[in-house]
């Protein structure tokens, strides 16, 4: 019976720990009849290599994403349920940002980790802007420009991968955990 108690509360205690939930967040890839219908008359098309569809579930909402490389360029495009535009990027490196821009980002995270290592960095620009598409293909400078970096860092010996906006100047807008990559598909 002294058992039987002592079990009872280290369950009790130890339960809601093991039973806590995660917020998921994965993108799996697609078929193209599963993608939302678009206008693929707007978008520059010619000489792209490798178009793959994904899609990217939330708790919030469900992002539809186009990925393809033109030219040594890996673009993509992200759309909402209904086949609206909601932002448009494409990876960049270092060298691409400007110095004090990329200057700040560095401080930034190293402000706030031990130890980072830049994963990749993407320009992206907000779909809701006029010509959008225009200024995706062009790469041009804006104002409104985001960089989203993902990047391992290290935190009182705890390494984990996280997702980093920052606006055009460097500053941080919002810092997120990446969830490690999905490993269904292999055996032990």
């Amino acid at each position: 019976m002294k058992y039987s108690y002592v079990t009872l509360m280290l369950l009790l205690l130890l339960g809601p720990n093991c039973y806590s939930q995660a917020k998921l967040e994965r993108e799996h890839r697609i078929q193209k009849s599963q993608f939302p219908s678009i206008n693929m008359d707007h978008l520059p098309m010619e000489n792209t290599k490798n178009i793959r569809y994904y899609r990217e579930i939330d708790t919030s909402k469900i992002t539809y994403t186009l990925k393809f490389r033109k030219g040594k360029m890996h673009y993509h495009l992200d759309y909402n349920e209904k086949g609206t535009l909601q932002n448009t990027g494409f990876i960049v490196k270092e060298i691409d940002i400007p110095t004090d821009t990329y200057a700040q980002i560095r401080s930034v995270l190293n402000a706030n980790f031990e130890k980072i290592k830049i994963k990749y960095i993407q320009q992206r620009y907000l779909g809701s802007s006029e010509n959008v598409l225009k200024n995706t293909f062009q790469n041009l400078m804006l104002p409104s420009n985001t960089y989203k970096v993902m990047f391992r860092g290290k935190k009182v010996d705890q390494r984990e991968d996280y997702f980093a906006i920052f606006n055009a100047e460097g500053y941080l807008i919002k810092t997120t955990t990446a969830l490690p990559a999905n490993y269904d598909r292999v055996l032990y």
